[in-house]
């Protein structure tokens, strides 16, 4: 999964030179005139995402967000990912909402592409739930923390589409366990 996230942050990285060149001339669309609206407004978006750390490493789940972008620094984010794993007899399933806000700077590389490298910080309410079997029952136990996030991500926008690359460490609290995993996430969106 750590080479996924390389290679989504990678193919921003190496594709934002090759959108700013397409659409130099291109600028129809209402969000990116240069005007003042051009880093204003909301954004929708679905992908993947997982949790890890030293104790935990999920598969891939799946994260849909929503936010809004006030200016080129500030923007408001809101989001659901759930994500889990299997062992023998058992599974972990992890869900998670998340409010917060995202600080950077939209660094324009041509009128219809920007590039937003940022830090993140809010409020997250996790639920972990546990189900095991033993040869004769099966138990469940199920936890709850709303704790804080933060962490850091990059958003290339070309044009009305986005692509999101984070990495975001919750403070958590479940049971008797207190840990601070990676929730990493890739999402494709647009920015209406």
């Amino acid at each position: 999964m750590k080479k996924l996230l390389a290679t989504a942050a990678l193919t921003m990285l190496t594709t934002a030179p090759m959108f700013a060149s397409a659409n130099q001339h291109h600028t129809h669309h209402h969000y990116h005139h240069g005007g003042p609206n051009a880093y204003q407004g909301p954004r929708v978006g679905l992908g993947i995402s997982y949790l890890s750390d030293q104790y935990i490493d999920t598969d891939t789940g799946f994260k849909l967000e929503g936010g809004f972008d006030f200016n080129r620094i500030v923007g408001f984010n809101l989001s659901y990912e759930e994500s889990g794993f299997d062992y023998y007899r058992g599974s972990v399933d992890y869900s998670t909402v998340k409010l917060g806000t995202d600080l950077g700077y939209a660094f324009p590389l041509s009128p219809s592409v920007s590039l937003k490298p940022y830090v993140s910080l809010g409020f997250h309410r996790t639920t972990e739930d546990d189900n095991w079997c033993s040869s004769k029952y099966c138990y469940s136990t199920n936890y709850s923390d709303t704790n804080t996030y933060y962490g850091i991500g990059m958003r290339l926008t070309a044009d009305m589409f986005y692509i999101n690359v984070s990495n975001e460490v919750m403070k958590l609290d479940v049971g008797p366990y207190r840990y601070e995993p990676n929730q990493i996430a890739v999402t494709v969106g647009l920015k209406l």
